[in-house]
């Protein structure tokens, strides 16, 4: 592991909860024919130029190795409308981001007057899948601009697609016929799924964690280096299979974030911004825990393996005050690969 020291870095800090609102605004274009398959070097993933009759009308990247890739169908009459997202998440699983996802989708004011057909998100299996590791859920609506919508989202490994559609006249049924179409007709990778557990969809956590206030503090710069590594550890290892946990969704989320808990955690807990895998990570620190000073560590970490080390604070702070510390963008440290980034004025 190399390490530098660079004040500029805060600069960079500085943007850095601009540039998760933004991703898609600031995505390049990936040059592929429109009449010719993109295949994504990292999953083996295929899509073709068009899937079930819609026709590929844009393909995009949000980042700059493919981390977070954006493909639009439409249909030639415009009856159908199909968004593909292929990203890495940082942490979680499909029920994890599949709860986010629907829950953006259900705060778009377009179709805030659709209804789920079901009660509960539907398991499925996606081709070449020998579990019911995906899950999917349509809505309908008797007016409005659009008649029915749905979300799926399949696993690819440690990668994850999402899956969104929109219809103006298809009634729900239908669309979800096509779904199905649009699912089979992507070239997934041998076996690329085969591992994967059921899927579980979210649920609410059994009782809410309470918050004392919390204050900011100076990171511990020992703290800092620990937790940088560890990261870095962890992202060397994606290729092996990690613990499964079963994630609950506590009370303090918002529109642009959700909060969860690993398996009814109450020391901590895990923020997903967004929903195309980024999160932040609130927990004990290691150095607070040897020292008894009851600190906590706030660890940001993107779809590229990178994390970005923000303020600590003396005791578990609220997630408000957590989403505040992002937006500011102070970031004391920061590791991408073997490489780590210190805030060199220490603040």
């Amino acid at each position: 592991m190399t390490m530098r020291s660079m004040r500029e870095w805060r600069l960079a800090g500085a943007v850095l909860i601009g540039t998760i609102a933004a991703a898609s605004a600031d995505a390049r274009d990936l040059a592929v024919p429109a009449n010719k398959g993109w295949q994504h070097a990292q999953t083996g993933i295929i899509l073709m130029p068009t899937l079930a009759g819609s026709s590929r009308t844009a393909l995009s990247d949000a980042t700059d190795g493919e981390f977070d890739v954006t493909a639009q169908y439409e249909a030639a009459d415009k009856s159908v409308i199909t968004t593909l997202f292929l990203f890495h998440p940082a942490a979680g699983d499909v029920a994890l981001w599949f709860d986010r996802a629907r829950a953006a989708l259900e705060a778009n004011k377009v179709i805030r007057d659709m209804a789920p057909t079901s009660a509960t998100p539907v398991a499925f299996a996606a081709p070449g899948a020998g579990a019911t590791s995906a899950l999917k859920q349509v809505y309908a609506s008797a007016g409005g601009q659009f008649r029915s919508t749905a979300l799926a989202v399949v696993p690819v490994g440690d990668w994850l697609i999402a899956l969104r559609m929109t219809a103006p006249a298809l009634s729900a049924a239908q669309l979800d016929e096509r779904m199905g179409q649009v699912i089979a007709g992507v070239r997934w990778p041998r076996a690329g799924t085969s591992a994967a557990r059921t899927a579980v969809p979210v649920a609410a956590c059994a009782a809410p964690l309470a918050y004392a206030k919390a204050k900011m503090v100076k990171p511990d710069l020992g703290d800092v280096l620990i937790g940088l590594s560890l990261v870095s550890q962890a992202a060397a290892k994606t290729a092996k299979p990690s613990t499964p946990v079963t994630w609950c969704r506590d009370g303090g989320s918002e529109q642009g974030y959700s909060v969860y808990r690993a398996d009814q955690g109450t020391d901590g807990y895990t923020m997903a911004l967004g929903d195309a895998g980024r999160v932040v990570s609130v927990a004990p620190s290691l150095m607070g825990q040897v020292n008894k000073t009851g600190t906590y560590s706030v660890t940001l970490r993107d779809v590229d393996g990178s994390a970005s080390t923000l303020p600590s604070f003396n005791k578990m702070p609220a997630p408000a005050q957590v989403w505040s510390a992002v937006s500011s963008g102070k970031v004391a440290g920061r590791v991408q690969g073997k490489e780590v980034t210190l805030d060199a004025s220490g603040s």
